[in-house]
């Protein structure tokens, strides 16, 4: 048991998995590869996710939304700042546990904002959990159905 105990402390210490509560560019790593360590995205190929995370994280029903796209992917046409994109990315629900969802999604609402992040509480495993479950189409094409549902919903306030 001692060894147990010892063996844990020293992977917290040390570094261990990314955890929900770690806001570490580790956890964002994978999805820096297109939108970029500082989240800017490159324009007409990747949108940015620096500023805009935070504002959706904010809005009724974004929180959801933001897990579905990190877990299931995004695709169709999106218009971001005036830019236009089409595409296909990826979902990383496969590849990362719920926790290090909530971890990449805190990075991005937490680090990659330059302004006042509005009463927006930390992403947590398991609220990952139970939004990936409530997602009725887990693909990229389900999460952009998603996304129109609350542009349209938000309408302005829609980043």
């Amino acid at each position: 048991m001692r060894a147990l105990l010892l063996i844990v402390g020293a992977t917290l210490l040390l570094g261990g998995p990314a955890l929900a509560d770690d806001y570490s560019a580790d956890a964002y790593a994978t999805c820096s590869a297109c939108h970029l360590p500082d989240g800017v995205g490159v324009p007409g190929a990747f949108p940015p996710v620096r500023n805009r995370a935070a504002r959706i994280a904010a809005l009724e029903g974004g929180r959801e939304y933001l897990v579905a796209v990190v877990s299931y992917g995004l695709m169709g046409t999106i218009e971001v700042e005036g830019n236009q994109y089409f595409g296909v990315m990826a979902g990383l629900g496969a590849a990362m546990s719920p926790s290090q969802v909530a971890a990449a999604l805190n990075y991005i609402v937490f680090k990659l904002n330059d302004g006042e992040v509005l009463e927006v509480p930390r992403f947590t495993a398991d609220e990952v959990e139970k939004a990936q479950a409530a997602v009725s189409m887990k693909s990229p094409a389900g999460a952009g159905e998603l996304r129109k549902s609350l542009v349209a919903r938000h309408g302005d306030r829609w980043p």
